[in-house]
């Protein structure tokens, strides 16, 4: 009797064990996720930006679109199926060493698609944290322009994009903005300390964020070098969305400076340098917006 059921069941199987397992695993993620501790740093409301609703919209009709698609593609095959097991003589059925190997191909072929998903849901976490703690950072960012600042959003640079450039009165700044979660509750799980050679994080401490942003402020100065035809010093930031950024004793003279979007003074404080020439500053702006690409139908 078990030998006739075992086709059937195996039939079965291959239909509903990968949804079965790739449910399981979505919720195993989001379970560890939520044990792990770490939270995202964004706590205050977001102001939307423009087209932000539309955006939203564009989005949920896209998502609609692949379901649709992936719906359309299931007709057929969920089709034959319905048309073809009724007709199947379970009794007489056996599996030589095509189907088995048949089997084992779609086992491993599912056990990978699982284990992308799972893949693809942690690095759209990531990239949404991202996004979140950029906006954030404009918004802030974005406020300076009533003191005399031009601002630029995700430029693109290349194989890469520079999140914010700050073009002051003074000086030119090159903004890296990163999201890190934060570890347990209370102010203390929300303090970075900055010595000018490392980000101390509670936990952890790290350097890779430094070393971006000072790569990122030598590209843009050689690119303005390039384009406007005179030198342009460049600096690089470092910028923290969420986190409250203590300053060490070797941070005042660092190469690369760290900020919460909040502390906006140092770029409306000139102190002893020059200004920028106006005519210089638009050929700056200028230089930029030409990395914009084009919107085309």
């Amino acid at each position: 009797m078990l030998k006739t059921l075992l086709p059937s069941f195996i039939l079965l199987a291959l239909v509903f064990v990968p949804l079965g397992i790739t449910v399981a695993a979505v919720v195993w993620q989001r379970r560890w996720e939520q044990r792990s501790g770490r939270r995202s740093p964004i706590s205050e409301r977001l102001l939307h930006q423009a087209g932000a609703q539309a955006r939203q919209k564009m989005d949920a009709l896209g998502d609609d679109m692949m379901e649709r698609l992936a719906q359309l593609m299931l007709i057929g095959p969920l089709a034959m199926l319905v048309i073809l097991l009724p007709r199947v003589r379970w009794d007489r059925l056996q599996f030589g060493w095509l189907n088995w190997l048949v089997i084992a191909g779609a086992t491993a072929w599912a056990a990978w698609l699982v284990r992308s998903l799972i893949q693809l849901r942690r690095r759209r976490r990531q990239w949404r944290e991202g996004m979140l703690a950029e906006i954030a950072a404009a918004q802030q960012l974005d406020r300076l322009q009533a003191q005399g600042c031009f601002v630029l959003h995700d430029i693109p640079a290349g194989d890469f994009n520079i999140d914010h450039v700050v073009v002051a009165p003074h000086a030119v700044f090159a903004i890296e903005t990163k999201s890190r979660r934060k570890p347990g509750k209370g102010k203390a799980s929300a303090n970075v300390g900055y010595d000018g050679a490392y980000l101390q994080f509670p936990g952890w401490k790290e350097t890779r964020a430094l070393e971006q942003a000072r790569a990122i402020a030598d590209w843009l100065a050689k690119y303005l070098r390039d384009e406007t035809g005179e030198p342009v010093v460049v600096y690089p930031l470092v910028c923290l969305p969420g986190w409250f950024v203590t300053l060490g004793k070797g941070s005042a003279g660092a190469a690369v400076r760290v900020i919460n979007p909040k502390m906006t003074s140092l770029f409306v404080d000139t102190g002893t340098a020059p200004l920028l020439a106006p005519a210089q500053r638009d050929r700056i702006v200028h230089a930029l917006s030409k990395r914009y690409p084009e919107l085309t139908d």
